[in-house]
């Protein structure tokens, strides 16, 4: 990875078109635009679709090349948009995966056989959260937990959690009606099936509740007067409540 890493920062960057230009670029294009304002020649770079914000990727025989392209960021249009380069970086289109938030969620609906642990743990695995503990249930509606997110404000209001066929059920399955539909399946299993799968599982819905969250980030609000700003060793700790409605989809209330 490091050695592919430096590679790419070496002779491969992105370029986006700003704007709300409808008329696209095309790598024919900006190769043309490139060899006019940068005089680099369309042997000496090849060009790639991307997906948006980024739009193309751009690969160079030289560094020397790379950087000469590089410099000319936003000082020139190709179909009528602003071009600007940027140097890539593994980070690219991606944000930082920690789980900074301890939340109390609640699972309302969830079916008789998954109130486990490894369960719970695959339903919140889901969501991109880590299990910290099951708070012991009052009764059979709702089950508590405490976890790890990564942004409270994403997890859903409702889930499906699927839940394997008990292999007796799969047993007693009826038969197949006829060896037309025998040959029809046995086809589908050897070259990629055409036909509706039938999956061994059972989906119930499941409601989840946000009910509590822990921030330490840093306080968003802006031009706050002294006397409300916090001390250097104070500790930023806020602890938000919501209030929910059991059987409400959309749990969270004002």
């Amino acid at each position: 990875m490091d050695a592919l890493e430096a590679l790419y920062r070496q002779f491969i960057f992105l370029a986006s078109a700003l704007g709300d230009g409808q008329e696209l670029v095309t790598p024919a294009a900006l190769l043309a635009s490139i060899e006019a304002c940068c005089g680099v020649l369309p042997l000496e770079v090849s060009i790639q679709v991307a997906c948006p914000p980024h739009d193309l990727w751009l690969f160079f025989s030289t560094e020397e090349r790379c950087t000469l392209v590089l410099q000319s960021s936003m000082k020139f249009k190709c179909c009528r948009r602003w071009i600007q380069f940027h140097r890539w970086v593994r980070e690219i289109r991606a944000t930082p995966a920690g789980l900074e938030y301890k939340t109390k969620l609640s699972f309302e609906g969830l079916p008789d056989q998954a109130w486990s642990m490894q369960s719970v743990k695959g339903l919140l695995k889901d969501l991109g959260g880590d299990l910290i503990e099951m708070i012991p249930p009052k009764n059979r509606r709702e089950l508590e937990v405490m976890v790890w997110l990564r942004d409270p404000s994403k997890v859903a209001k409702l889930l499906g959690m699927e839940i394997p066929e008990p292999k007796l059920a799969v047993c007693t399955d009826p038969p197949l009606e006829s060896l037309d539909e025998f040959v029809a399946r046995e086809e589908a299993s050897s070259y990629g099936s055409s036909l509706p799968k039938k999956k061994k599982t059972l989906a119930y819905p499941v409601i989840c509740h946000l009910k509590e969250v822990v921030d330490r980030g840093p306080l968003l609000a802006e031009d706050l007067s002294g006397e409300w700003l916090p001390n250097e060793v104070e500790d930023l700790t806020r602890t938000h409540k919501f209030n929910i409605v059991l059987g409400k989809v959309h749990g969270n209330v004002d």
